[in-house]
């Protein structure tokens, strides 16, 4: 706190001499000096009591000794004005709220002002108060010693206190964004570091003070040379401020300066106190200091260090007083030269902030159901009044700016730093760790080389990022308003326009963003794609006459259309599905793509509460950091500036108001843009449906099958695209993908009566379908064909793949584990060991789309086992080298093309981007030719592939063609080492890199007509010195020795200027320009018409050649991106070798082996057998012994067999069932995506879906409960299963009665038996289930084994033990034949920790509810023997009559 102190004093001292005249000399006598030092601080300071509870500590009265010697000066006039009994007397009328006047003596004036708080401390007889001036000044002084006067309640100021005000205003100082000039300024020297004030002591460093940045923007004033006379003593000031204090310092000072007999000191941090309502009354919060108002926005988990609480805004400002709302809630006004503290500054008093009065561009409030958080009406009249004067063009340039992007945080450049104001810089204090710079307006910065690491900061945490550069020079700025109309408003500010907009969604990691996020993991660290959804729900219909078969299967209710956008590698998905009533389609999709951002649409027919639910659930449990951004059905379309009409014009949407949702809309808005090639060259056509026939595949397929949804949701997207100014780098490269869910016949059987587009469903399949083959290396071989008449074995021959829904994979833990949601654990960590990020995304879609056919699974697999050993695995080694160095290849390839201008001539001029003036080229250029470098030598590595396996003898199928080149029946590219060879012997990486790249001949015709032109210039020059010197100058032989050009530099100004002796005799047209030397030593410069004409025509050959050198990287790129197929080609060919290699060093591990995949014929019956099988991601137990391996075999195995195809598991608690459920279903997966399994061995016929119910978990957020989620996920089960089929049930009925939970257990046993005839491992404790369904056919029974060691129970206080046996279980974790007999629930209970006096009562209800079952059971069975003796008797005897009185006893 002593440092704080020190730091608070030189911060007073240096306000007091900036703002000398806001201080006056009050009375003081020699004997009271010291209290009127403490009172001069106090004045010089001007700080409020209303945050003292926020200042850092108090300073020593000697800090401003210069200023108290000044205020110790008195005036014999000044003395003679007090008049002591007449001051006590007005004295005793002061209470909070009066209005007095007090005389400031250096002005000779007395000022009006209000009391606004007031301590009374007898023991000094003092009267300390807290006045608020009329002009919005703050100060606190003892009236003990001041002349004053109070006022009527109707007085008003008087004329030489308006003067003051003026005369304040004016002499403030002018800053761009301070209130108070009227023009933006530009300083050639505003580009300076920044470095510790000089005067600053070295206290400062320790006292964590951080330096902070002093720019002035490159804009141009009026009136430049008067504001630099003017600003000229202080143009070289820097900042001090205080570092953030944590908490407990901030309680501390308050505490120390809550006494007035401490000396008072200055609010010059951030952080306000833990009691912050208190002092300012409990005011509502400003939304806009931390966007709340924008349901994209959040707060980031910082510690309280880091965290600013914004202060509450004031109340409704009075119009005859501009400044007088301050007093409502003490809240003080800020001040010019001092760190404000957070929720003082200027955008906090303005009233078109608060909550209540927060109007969208259209004017609707916030609880209007169309209002738009995208966009602000923005008070500027309010703002004139709150800050005293009118707005700074640049101020003005950036509330037009927040208008339109009123979500969006604006990184606002100035000269070579990133500027961000008012509640932007509210985020960036809390998010970033800033501090605020000095003045009114919340400022804070950094320099343009940080832009990567604090735009990717903020966008982690977040928000949205908006880039704004300035696009002119300010010679540029000059010319333009030197150029405007006459009579019409010269242009004050350069112009700025926002470059990029970044948000998790769309982050394409170009040269000036972070990319070390996508560092980790080869790529797959978290950053998700853009979702957009558009939902349409069926309407109800008549299910009286629907057949059974019908109620079988799941009906649709909704359906979806999907694009999904992955803003790094340039891929678009599209897609549209019809869904069930649980979305498990949607809930799959999420689990799949696990995207950071998702639009839906808002609005009455926006999206349903069912679909926002799910996505609120699948952010709180898998997807954290998801954003949820709602879309309206008209949006408003920010506008550009551009200087440039047909820029404007062309970034822009012909109407400002758009409608994303609308397909027509985005197909004209497509032709407009131009992304994709027309096939037609007829502008009028008179449907946007045509001209389509060179647009992607998968889009055509939408347009011409009526897939309304999914282009509704593609216009979304394109919207959101478009305005964050992406659209052209992702677009344009015209990547568009199919997505086809998991298609279970619980919803495809009805899709075809309820889907609105089933045709153009039918042709996304087919796309889809022919992209996954390619995918799987499947694309070159025919697909076996099945016929049967069995309804479910008909449609076997049509499936491809194993299908996985999101409720799947997430029990199973295949991506994620369930505990922290992280890949460690998972299925897809044990798998993982890709070398690449491109083969790391092919692995995972193979691991989520596992192979259903036979044919396919052995292919994949005899290459895995192939490269497990022997002379394949070790060239897989060196392969595996070469792919760990070649980055990722697909991000890359994108960042190319958008550095060639997105495969277009002349309209990549359009972007903001290429008329941003940049500072830091030469790092952007190092990044640019990096990843292009990054690129060829990852090419480089990968081509040498082909040639690491050439020699050696492969049998696989797949692997050949993987390995091999095009030319050799492979998939390699043939001649990708030629290709390469032009790029590495034309671009040197390392010249361009230093940024001296030269383009090659050939390259650029412009560029070589210069170059030609250059050289013979040159020679031309020199050609006319020999003509001069031979035969004109004299004497020849001198003037041939002498003769010298000079500034012959690219970069030289007077350019080939002749130097010669003075006593060379020159002819007339020889000019003298300069000279230097004297006397006979003099050297003449001359300029002659010749030379002149020759250094015009030059200096236009050498602009020629800089715009050729700057285009050259450019054209590169270009030719590069030309050949983006030949580079695609050898990316996919290289992700299937990664991807084969990754699943052979996993099968290498110990103890794995190859399955055997087994046919399934018509008549046969699917089958699996595991002997010594372990859990893939288990490798110890629970108490740190090796996995316990198990055998199972289910289903038919020999062919004349009928194997039992339903096991009902018991056995103890924790004895390892759920564990046997899911290392059945994971090694399944395993065998069928080609990896060998932990086991000794195993054979298996293929499972087309496999279905779980498993744990217990809710959905609070979609209304469904525990036992509600265990029946839908049973329910999806016995709707969708088939015979080949896998399901897996986990103790289904435990979250409801026994009695009911035992029918619906036993039901579901029966329909799986009957009606599924799938494969089923069923796990429960309804002993009862067990006896009910032993021995029947097709059902096994099974239990975990254990060993049961009785002992001697010890007694426990006065808890009766009824059974004197205690029994200590040992789990064997083995699978072993029957049902198990009991639970052991009590154990479970004693290794949880229960009391033992709660497992003593537990074990003897236990055991009386268990003597009382069996003994109504033995009593049941002797009344069922005692009459069927009875009756035998009867009939032997014939005595009907005791028959009938039997009969009639029994009902």
């Amino acid at each position: 706190m002593v440092g704080s102190a020190k730091t608070a004093a030189k911060s007073a001292k240096k306000q007091g001499t900036l703002f000398s005249f806001f201080s006056k000399k009050p009375v003081s006598s020699p004997a009271s000096s010291h209290d009127d030092n403490d009172k001069a601080n106090t004045k010089n300071i001007a700080g409020p009591t209303t945050v003292i509870a926020t200042s850092v500590s108090s300073f020593s009265s000697n800090s401003s000794g210069a200023d108290t010697n000044k205020n110790n000066q008195v005036t014999s006039n000044h003395q003679s004005l007090i008049d002591t009994s007449k001051q006590e007397r007005l004295l005793s009328m002061i209470k909070v709220g009066t209005a007095i006047s007090v005389y400031w003596p250096d002005d000779d004036e007395y000022y009006n002002a209000k009391v606004t708080a007031k301590k009374r401390q007898p023991s000094e007889n003092s009267n300390v108060v807290t006045l608020l001036y009329d002009d919005g000044e703050v100060e606190t002084l003892d009236l003990t010693h001041e002349a004053f006067k109070i006022l009527d309640k109707d007085e008003s100021p008087s004329g030489s206190q308006l003067e003051r005000k003026r005369k304040i205003i004016h002499e403030s100082e002018e800053e761009e964004f301070e209130d108070d000039s009227e023009e933006e300024e530009f300083d050639d020297e505003s580009e300076e570091e920044f470095v510790a004030e000089d005067n600053d002591s070295s206290d400062d460093d320790d006292d964590g003070v951080f330096e902070t940045m002093d720019v002035t923007d490159e804009d141009m004033e009026e009136n430049l040379s008067m504001s630099r006379k003017k600003k000229s003593s202080t143009s070289r000031k820097r900042l001090c401020v205080t570092s953030i204090q944590s908490p407990n310092e901030v309680k501390k000072s308050y505490q120390k300066c809550s006494s007035m007999d401490k000396k008072h000191s200055t609010p010059s941090f951030i952080t306000p106190p833990p009691n912050t309502k208190s002092v300012i009354g409990g005011a509502k919060l400003n939304s806009f200091a931390s966007f709340a108002s924008d349901s994209s926005m959040k707060k980031s988990g910082l510690s309280g260090q880091q965290k600013v609480t914004p202060m509450s805004q004031l109340s409704p400002s009075d119009s005859s007083n501009k400044r007088s709302s301050s007093t409502k809630f003490n809240i003080p006004f800020p001040l010019n030269g001092v760190v404000n503290q957070a929720g003082t500054h200027y955008h906090n008093h303005f009233q078109f902030l608060r909550p209540e009065n927060i109007r969208d561009g259209e004017g609707r409030p916030m609880s209007h159901p169309d209002y738009n958080c995208r966009t602000l009406k923005v008070d500027y009249q309010e703002m004139e009044r709150v800050t005293g004067s009118k707005l700074t063009p640049a101020s003005q340039q950036w509330w037009e700016l927040k208008a339109q992007y009123a979500d969006t945080i604006l990184l606002f450049k100035t000269g070579k730093f990133y500027e961000i104001f008012h509640m932007d810089a509210d985020i960036a204090a809390q998010v970033l760790g800033f501090t605020y710079m000095k003045g009114a307006v919340a400022h804070a910065g950094f320099p343009e080389v940080g832009y990567g690491g604090f735009a990717e900061k903020l966008v982690k945490a977040g928000y949205k990022v908006a880039r704004v550069e300035q696009t002119e020079t300010p010679e540029m700025l000059k010319e333009r308003k030197n150029n405007s109309k006459k009579g019409a408003k010269k242009p004050m500010v350069v112009n700025r326009e926002v470059c990029s907009i970044v948000s998790s969604g769309t982050r394409t990691f170009c040269y000036m963003d972070d990319v070390s996020a996508l560092d980790g993991d080869n790529g797959n660290c978290g950053i998700g794609p853009l979702l957009s959804i558009k939902e349409t729900i069926f309407e109800n219909n008549d299910t009286a006459n629907d057949s059974d078969e019908d109620e079988v299967r799941a009906r649709p209710v909704c359906e979806y259309g999907i694009t999904v956008v992955d803003a790094a590698t340039g891929v678009i998905t599209l897609g549209q599905f019809a869904d069930d009533v649980l979305r498990s389609r949607m809930n799959t999709l999420l689990t799949n793509f696990r995207p950071s951002e998702v639009l839906v649409e808002s609005g009455s027919a926006g999206v349903s509460k069912t679909l926002l639910s799910l996505l609120q659930s699948v952010k709180k449990s898998i997807l954290p950091s998801c954003i949820i951004e709602k879309v309206h059905e008209t949006e408003t379309f920010p506008q550009s500036n551009a200087i440039d009409a047909d820029v404007r014009s062309y970034l822009q949407r012909p109407s400002q108001h758009v409608k994303p949702w609308d397909k027509e809309e985005t197909l004209r808005e497509l032709h407009r843009r131009g992304y994709y090639p027309r096939s037609s060259k007829n502008a009028n056509m008179s449907s946007p449906h045509e001209g389509t026939g060179r647009w992607p595949d998968v889009l055509k397929a939408c347009i011409l099958g009526g897939a309304d949804l999914a282009l509704s949701s593609f216009g979304a997207a394109l919207f959101y695209l478009q305005r964050s100014l992406i659209d052209e780098d992702i677009l344009s490269l015209g990547i568009v993908k199919a997505y086809i869910p998991p298609d279970p016949a619980s919803i495809s059987g009805s899709e075809t009566k309820e889907s609105q587009s089933h045709s153009s469903a039918h042709s996304l399949t087919e796309i889809a379908s022919e992209q996954q083959r390619k995918e799987d290396g499947t694309d070159a071989h025919g697909t076996p064909v099945f016929t049967s008449n069995e309804c479910d074995v008909s449609m076997e021959s049509d499936i491809s793949h194993l299908s996985l829904d999101g409720t799947t994979i997430a029990n199973l833990e295949i991506l994620a584990n369930s505990h922290s949601n992280t890949v460690s654990g998972s299925l897809w960590s044990k798998i993982n060991f890709t070398k690449s990020p491109f083969g790391s995304r092919l692995l995972r879609a193979w691991l989520l789309r596992p192979l259903f056919r036979k044919s396919d699974i052995d292919r994949r697999a005899d290459a895995v086992e192939e490269l497990v050993s022997g002379a394949a695995a070790a060239a897989m080694s060196e392969a595996r080298a070469a792919l760990s160095k070649c980055g990722d290849l697909e991000r890359l390839l994108s960042r190319v093309h958008s550095m060639g201008g997105n495969g277009k001539n002349g309209s990549g001029t359009y972007h903001p981007n290429e008329r941003a003036v940049l500072y830091e080229t030469a790092i952007h250029t190092k990044r640019k030719v990096g990843d292009f470098s990054k690129l060829l030598n990852g090419l480089r590595a990968l081509s040498q592939i082909p040639e690491t396996f050439d020699g050696i003898e492969i049998n696989s199928a797949l692997l050949t063609r993987v390995v091999r080149t095009t030319d050799r029946g492979g998939l390699f590219p043939s001649k990708l080492d030629e290709t390469l060879d032009w790029y590495f012997d034309n671009f040197d990486c390392k010249k361009a890199a230093d940024g001296l790249f030269e383009p090659a001949r050939g390259m650029d015709d412009d560029y070589d007509y210069a170059c030609d032109s250059i050289n013979r210039i040159k020679q031309e020059l020199e050609e006319y010195k020999n003509e001069m010197c031979s035969s004109v100058l004299k004497p020849s032989h001198q003037a041939k020795r002498e003769w010298t050009y000079v500034n012959v530099k690219v970069d030289s100004k007077d350019k080939y200027i002749i130097e010669l002796p003075i006593n060379i005799q020159v002819p007339g047209d020889f000019i003298v320009k300069g000279k230097r030397g004297k006397g006979a030593k003099q050297v003449n410069k001359y300029r002659t018409p010749v030379v002149e004409r020759l250094v015009e025509e030059l200096e236009r050959a050498y602009d020629v050649m800089k715009a050729g050198t700057a285009r050259g990287m450019q054209l590169v790129f270009a030719k590069f991106d030309s050949q983006r197929t030949l580079w695609a080609s050898a990316a996919q060919a290289s992700a299937m070798i990664d991807a084969l290699g990754s699943l052979a060093y996993a099968s290498s591990k110990a103890g794995y082996t190859r399955p055997v995949i087994k046919d399934c014929p018509i008549d046969g019956s699917p089958s699996i057998s595991i002997i010594q099988g372990r859990h893939p991601c288990v490798e110890f137990t629970h108490s740190g012994d090796d996995f316990i391996p198990n055998d199972l075999t289910m289903g038919s195995i020999q062919p004349d067999e009928e194997g039992a195809k339903i096991l009902l598991l018991s056995g103890p608690n924790m004895g390892g069932k759920s564990t046997l459920l899911r290392q059945t279903c994971l090694i399944a997966i395993l065998a069928q995506i080609g990896c060998f399994v932990p086991a000794e061995k195993c054979a298996l016929t293929p499972f087309d879906r496999i279905f779980t119910r498993l744990g217990a978990s809710d959905r609070i957020l979609l209304g469904q409960s525990t036992f509600f989620v265990e029946l839908a996920e049973t329910a999806a089960a016995l709707r969708g299963a088939n015979r080949r089929s896998l399901v897996i049930m986990d103790e289904l009925g435990r979250g409801t009665s026994t009695f009911d939970g035992t029918a619906i257990a036993s039901a579901a046993v029966k329909h799986l038996v009957e009606r599924n005839r799938c494969i089923s491992l069923f796990a429960t404790h309804y002993h009862s289930l067990l006896e009910d369904w032993k021995g029947k056919p097709g059902v096994r029974l099974g239990h975990m084994e254990c060993i049961v060691e009785e002992f001697e129970a010890r007694s426990y206080g006065d808890v009766p033990d009824e059974d004197p046996k205690e029994s200590n279980i040992t789990f064997l974790y083995t699978l072993g034949e029957g049902g198990c007999p009991k639970s052991f629930g009590i154990n479970v209970a004693r290794l949880a920790g229960l009391p033992e006096e709660v497992l003593r009562k537990a074990k003897n209800i236990s055991l009386n509810f268990e003597q009382s079952m069996n003994s109504s059971s033995a009593n049941h069975s002797d009344s069922q023997l005692s009459i069927r003796t009875k009756v035998k008797d009867a009939v032997n005897h014939d005595d009907w009559s005791l028959i009938e009185k039997l009969w009639d006893s029994l009902q």
